[in-house]
């Protein structure tokens, strides 16, 4: 690693170091120890405070926080912004973590773990019912994160709330866009829309605890999607 770096994971360290139980020494301790003035460990302490690594208290000291997910949530959304990241990498990206994020869902799943998937699954079509796009953003943003809580891997978790925070608007718009598609295409609106119910294949696949399944219908979902919303894949 780099200097900037590992001064940064050497800082870290030292919250759990001698007993601090993730408060960090004084200032004047951890310059010390890093060998480096106090501005710059001050430079530093901004960086991780930004980061939500520590949370610094007036009067009282700078205490090791859990990683904020914010942090992924900010750098997505700047790289997209500055167009460093196509919104279509981004979907890409999601795409592929998620075909190998069901695989461990389908080997780890409970049975109150998939009654959860499908208590969503429920909420999406209610929400297609009643036509409210929120309700159904909001449930099917829930299945999508339960899988990634059933794999119970905090890496994936960390990268695709960045990545869906990114695309939480873009989707909302792709959402809208599918029902109206379908809504066309049956005459009105249907009881049960396919982008719904194809949420039901992952949620069979993990039931069954059967990883290839699962990857085969999320892989089915996603495809489904492009074609209702005139999307190709890239």
């Amino acid at each position: 690693m780099d200097a900037e770096t590992e001064l940064l994971v050497n800082l870290l360290t030292q919250a759990t170091a001698d007993g601090h139980s993730g408060r960090l020494p004084t200032e004047r301790e951890l310059g010390a120890r890093l060998g480096v003035s106090r501005g710059a460990l001050r430079e530093r302490l901004a960086t991780l405070e930004a980061m939500g690594m520590v949370r610094r208290r007036q009067g009282s000291g700078t205490y090791l926080e859990a990683p904020d997910p914010a942090f992924a949530r900010l750098y997505f959304n700047l790289a997209v912004r500055f167009g460093q990241i196509s919104t279509a990498e981004l979907e890409r990206a999601r795409e592929m973590l998620e075909t190998a994020v069901v695989r461990s869902a389908a080997e780890r799943a409970t049975t109150e773990d998939v009654g959860r998937l499908r208590a969503q699954i429920d909420e999406m079509y209610a929400a297609s019912s009643a036509d409210d796009v929120e309700r159904g953003d909001s449930a099917d943003y829930e299945f999508h994160r339960l899988l990634y809580r059933i794999a119970d891997n905090p890496v994936l978790d960390l990268l695709t709330d960045g990545l869906s925070a990114a695309l939480r608007g873009l989707l909302h718009d792709r959402r809208r866009s599918a029902w109206e598609a379908e809504d066309l295409k049956a005459g009105g609106t249907p009881r049960r829309r396919v982008t719904d119910a194809v949420h039901e294949e992952i949620a069979d696949a993990i039931a069954a605890n059967d990883p290839e399944a699962a990857t085969l219908a999320v892989k089915h979902h996603y495809e489904v999607w492009r074609q209702i919303t005139g999307k190709t894949s890239d």
